[in-house]
């Protein structure tokens, strides 16, 4: 498990790269009158990655933290504290029946938002972070808040690392880090971000299962 979870809002300001053993696209936010630094993760290149964007998303299921002030915020790790979870929180999943299935063929048809997983093999990931950031009213960034400093790490899948992995300790459910905006026309956008090795089926403690 994460040693702390939780959300932070702000205003987009400007953003950057880095490139370590992972690649970062970078959020600077404005909070308060603070800057902030978000690192958010867009490549891994021995893990191999992936990444999703939801778009138009069901604005009722996010009004625990929309209704939030700007600043930092920490969550449960629960289903009630509107921490995120790729696997379980309604907002991220797609309900079964025909209206999916058919959303699903058409966006593979015309490569509409909404889509499956991509796995990237460059900055294909980033790029679309950027490209949903910009000219947006408000970004909610979901991770882990810095040690030292203002800024927000782990922004990616934080469950389903296989348990031979130096990133098991860290598995749990509903502490899942991704990047929600609300556009101008206050509507709803989100990037989801996970590495090749992870899984989604996981149990309670977020090991595979």
């Amino acid at each position: 498990m994460l040693a702390a979870y939780g959300v932070l809002i702000g205003d987009f300001v400007s953003s950057g790269e880095h490139q370590g053993q992972w690649l970062h696209a970078i959020l600077n936010l404005n909070v308060n009158g603070v800057p902030y630094e978000c690192a958010v993760d867009v490549n891994e290149p021995t893990l191999g990655f992936q990444y999703r964007i939801f778009d138009k998303m069901n604005a009722s299921l996010f009004q625990i933290i929309s209704s939030l002030p700007d600043g930092y915020h920490p969550l449960d790790r629960s289903a009630h504290s509107g921490a995120m979870d790729y696997a379980r929180n309604p907002i991220l999943t797609t309900k079964l029946g025909c209206l999916a299935l058919l959303i699903t063929v058409l966006n593979g048809i015309f490569k509409t938002k909404d889509q499956e997983w991509i796995a990237v093999t460059g900055t294909e990931a980033g790029d679309a972070l950027i490209n949903m950031v910009q000219g947006s009213k408000k970004v909610y960034v979901f991770g882990a808040p810095y040690a030292d400093g203002n800024g927000m790490h782990d922004v990616h899948c934080n469950q389903g690392d296989p348990l031979d992995s130096q990133w098991a300790k860290d598995n749990g459910i509903w502490q899942d880090g991704c990047v929600f905006v609300q556009k101008q026309d206050g509507t709803y956008s989100a990037y989801l971000g996970m590495f090749l090795n992870q899984t989604l089926h996981t149990d309670d403690n977020g090991n595979p299962a």
